[in-house]
């Protein structure tokens, strides 16, 4: 083996090696995936950790680490600082820049919960009143605020006390506040809780549409009749209110693959989530035809996108259309191509033909001479043309077998007139 063989041979293995070990590295290595979800009490916190759940066992190079947190507010905070890959976050709070979305998870409804016989029937009568509100600087405390100044309530018209779920509860029950808010899923475990203790309503909020005008992230919505009682149903019939959308954000920066597969998980593996928590089965694409808020990230829409249809699928009429005139179009080039090159065989046999019909009315010598070094120049042309491709090679056979016979022909002239020429034969 020579030097440079060997050289080759050991850049190869080289290659080879490398090729290998990438392959083994990506395919053998585990990427820890972190969580930002709610507190642990709340629903988002459970869906996010069936999620996880989900997903480890069927994307084995993945381990998640699901974050108790104080809520919305926390988790974009630590999704835009890139302490977290994903965060679960009510629409109603803006993501930070680096969000990207991967799915709206479900919604999340406004809850007035006021005690029965306190004369409150519309939002507008809770002034003066005391209302045991959420957490300051959570979205549902932000919701809050939002909802009273739509209603033209501030904080010297209420008496808003932010405090847990269960000291809300707490707080209705001894009748230290007179309602509460919440921005929960329907059929919230902690709001079922206050009203089956404590003798309570639902106050309709019927102003979601004007609301939105100036919120475009809520939602018209409602609370089912029965949500939180079937004997006798409460509320007593759909109970109109808004709705925020729960989101699941991804950081911007996290590898398309991590985000496809946490994709692929919330809607094939929906059955196995929805066994862990039912609140998994509100999961929904985002509606991509109008927009959303916040770009959705590359690996979630590679997911959305597998059923689309390929350029060449959608444009399958019109491209064998085009297909079909090109190859008209080249049909038509080939057979003019093929008529120039037998024309200029044609021209060839003719030029040759007619230096026949002149060698055979030659009387001297000299003239057989010249006859055959025009011979000499039409075949020079015409290997040229050969070599170049205008002439084929069927056309230059038919032409060889005219010019051999005019050679002869040539030769056989020269021996009559004794003139001792030497013909342009074959030999």
């Amino acid at each position: 083996m020579t030097l440079g063989y060997r050289i080759v041979a050991g850049a190869l293995a080289v290659v080879l090696a490398l090729t290998t070990a990438a392959w083994v590295y990506r395919e053998g290595r585990v990427l820890t995936v972190t969580v930002a979800a709610g507190p642990a009490s709340e629903e988002a916190y459970q869906l996010a950790l069936a999620i996880a759940d989900v997903a480890e066992q069927h994307e084995p190079g993945l381990a998640f680490t699901v974050l108790e947190t104080a809520g919305t507010k926390q988790n974009n905070e630590l999704l835009g600082a890139g302490s977290v890959d994903f965060a679960l976050s009510q629409a109603n709070l803006p993501a930070p820049a680096s969000a990207r979305l991967v799915a709206p998870l479900y919604p999340d409804a406004f809850h007035l919960v006021v005690r029965r016989g306190a004369g409150i029937e519309h939002v507008a009568d809770l002034r003066g009143r005391k209302i045991a509100i959420p957490p300051t600087g959570s979205g549902q405390f932000e919701a809050f605020w939002f909802l009273m100044e739509h209603y033209g309530l501030d904080a010297t018209a209420v008496d808003a006390l932010p405090m847990s779920s269960e000291a809300g509860n707490w707080a209705m029950f001894s009748n230290a506040v007179d309602a509460v808010f919440r921005l929960r899923a329907p059929g919230n475990a902690s709001v079922r809780e206050l009203v089956s203790s404590t003798p309570s309503e639902l106050l309709p909020i019927v102003q979601a549409g004007a609301m939105r005008l100036r919120a475009p992230s809520l939602e018209a919505g409602s609370i089912p009749r029965g949500a939180y009682g079937g004997t006798p149903p409460l509320p007593e019939a759909d109970l109109p209110t808004a709705t925020v959308p729960r989101l699941l954000l991804v950081h911007a920066d996290v590898e398309p693959t991590v985000a496809n597969a946490v994709t692929r998980v919330l809607f094939e593996r929906r059955r196995e989530l929805v066994a862990r928590t039912p609140l998994a089965g509100f999961v929904s694409a985002p509606e991509r035809s109008a927009g959303t808020l916040i770009p959705i990230h590359e690996g979630a829409a590679r997911y959305y996108d597998r059923d689309e249809p390929s350029f060449f699928q959608e444009n399958a009429e019109p491209i064998a259309l085009a297909l079909s005139v090109l190859v008209l179009l080249g049909s038509g080039v080939l057979r003019l191509v093929s008529q120039r090159r037998r024309r200029r065989v044609d021209r060839y046999n003719n030029q040759v033909l007619m230096l026949y019909a002149e060698a055979r009315r030659a009387s001297e010598p000299a003239e057989l001479a010249l006859q055959r070094d025009r011979l000499m120049n039409i075949l020079g042309q015409v290997v040229d043309d050969a070599e170049e491709g205008r002439v084929t090679d069927e056309g230059f056979h038919v032409f060889s077998v005219t010019w051999r016979a005019v050679s002869e022909a040539l030769h056989e002239r020269s021996a009559e007139l004794g003139s001792g020429v030497v013909g342009a034969s074959d030999d």
